[in-house]
């Protein structure tokens, strides 16, 4: 009995939820529409489809990067240095080097990762870099600017090497500089997309 009244009170919960979640549908479908509106208004040029290619990390690898992982697809697969690499959480890192069936990715945390970011609302800008700890820094921050925890990093798309947009995780605060909070859990790297 108390297991069915356990039941009732969780289907109420997801019907409110989805009830919550079909209005958020709704108003994320208006917004796509006035966009596209505005976008035939302004004749904006489309922006051109992405293609991808999905492989397994086969293993995690050191030496002069000592934050990389290697991949089981390579230039046979259409590969090559400098395209970005992502999974379903947001940024990985970028491919580095490609052989014909393998590639090597350097991670967000790498010390050699330099990548152009974007914070918040207000799209403040800084570069994130990493220093083989978990947590890249925000550096190259405005002066005048108030950061808060908790924001947004995404890609900028500044210098051309990643496109905007891509998330990469949160702003936190250590104490002695402010760093990002990866959405990605690089140790747990399965399946990327390039």
């Amino acid at each position: 009995v108390r297991s069915y009244f356990e039941l009732h009170d969780e289907l109420e919960r997801l019907k409110a939820e989805n009830q919550k979640l079909q209005g958020w549908e709704w108003r994320a479908k208006d917004l796509e529409r006035r966009n596209a509106e505005l976008d035939q208004l302004a004749k904006v040029a489309p922006e051109p489809g992405l293609k991808f290619v999905t492989g397994r990390v086969i293993a995690d690898a050191s030496g002069p990067f000592v934050r990389t992982a290697l991949i089981g697809s390579g230039r046979e697969n259409g590969l090559k240095s400098g395209l970005p690499v992502i999974n379903a959480d947001g940024l990985v890192g970028r491919v580095v080097a490609s052989g014909r069936r393998a590639s090597r990715i350097l991670l967000l945390t790498d010390l050699n990762s330099r990548v152009p970011v974007q914070i918040g609302t207000r799209g403040e800008r800084a570069i994130m870099i990493g220093d083989n700890g978990p947590l890249p820094k925000l550096a190259y921050t405005p002066a005048n600017v108030k950061i808060d925890t908790g924001e947004d990093v995404y890609t900028s798309g500044q210098g051309g090497l990643f496109p905007r947009g891509l998330r990469i995780g949160v702003v936190v605060d250590t104490g002695d500089a402010l760093r990002v909070e990866l959405n990605v859990r690089l140790d747990q790297l399965d399946y990327v997309s390039i």
